[in-house]
């Protein structure tokens, strides 16, 4: 295994655990288990696995510990999995956001761990703005003025994103030198708003609003929905989009609370959460190498 900063990033992703899950190894696993927890074999998985978070904490916060920590942040101590979903990797135009909740409105978070780099940061607000109304940065205490300085090139439009940074072990939210995104529509646009829906999804967009769809050959339906859709007034579009994608992502509230702190975001962002009974049985059960 040729770089453990690597590997370590790859222990927390659904592939691993499906791996664990279905035949009791995985080579990444095993690998970091053997080079960063003492007696391993006197331990749980699930206990290794705290092991193995906290010196990802500690050591080389990577996009999925910031992503994992704000998901347990606002689902448990600001929002409520019965009322927000979050989503993961949402193409916006060119570029890809990290982390969407909607909650009544929708917000989108860019993170910019400690491994990250800031020179696609200003582009990516941009692509972000075009399809939500509120935006933020999530990203170290030490970064506070790199990202506030960037953020200045950007005029009225960074003025309006959020920050919100983390420090050893928390995010802030609303304290000094930490702010709230504001309401900004300067670069909304029908078409990337359009672009985040499925089929199904901006079918029934059309529903609500015209109470029908376009009757049309199949090789012109996504056209004739669009143009549609580019009828309804721009921020109610917006709000009907958010309603759609809200039903993504349905997990219970006492499901979620019951999964490892540590593994949240593997399970609630993929259909792991079909599993549960199984994960809880390999967290409780003893590693054997």
């Amino acid at each position: 295994m040729a770089n453990n900063s690597r590997a370590i990033n790859r222990v927390f992703t659904r592939g691993v655990l499906n791996d664990l899950l279905q035949s009791g190894s995985n080579e990444v696993f095993d690998y970091i288990v053997q080079r960063y927890v003492d007696d391993p074999e006197s331990k749980t998985h699930g206990e290794i696995i705290s092991e193995i978070y906290a010196h990802l904490g500690k050591e080389q916060r990577n996009e999925y510990y910031y992503m994992n920590t704000l998901l347990n942040k606002l689902l448990i101590g600001i929002h409520s999995v019965n009322t927000t979903t979050a989503l993961t990797q949402v193409r916006i135009e060119n570029h890809i956001a990290d982390f969407v909740t909607i909650n009544g409105e929708g917000r989108v978070y860019e993170i910019k761990s400690d491994l990250d780099k800031f020179d696609k940061l200003c582009d990516q607000l941009r692509d972000y703005y075009k399809a939500f109304s509120k935006v933020s940065v999530l990203s170290t205490l030490h970064e506070y003025e790199k990202v506030s300085r960037l953020l200045e090139q950007l005029g009225d439009m960074g003025e309006a994103v959020g920050i919100y940074l983390m420090n050893d072990c928390d995010i802030y939210f609303n304290r000094d030198n930490r702010r709230e995104p504001k309401e900004y529509n300067a670069y909304l646009n029908h078409g990337s708003i359009f672009k985040l829906l499925r089929k199904r999804e901006y079918e029934n967009v059309l529903l609500v609003h015209y109470r029908e769809i376009p009757r049309v050959a199949p090789v012109f339906h996504y056209r004739a929905c669009f143009e549609w859709f580019e009828e309804i007034p721009l921020l109610t579009a917006q709000k009907l989009t958010l309603k759609e994608l809200k039903k993504r992502n349905r997990i219970t509230k006492t499901d979620f609370e019951n999964i490892q702190n540590e593994i949240k975001s593997i399970v609630y962002f993929s259909t792991l959460s079909r599993k549960l009974p199984d994960i809880e049985q390999l967290l409780q059960s003893v590693y054997r190498g």
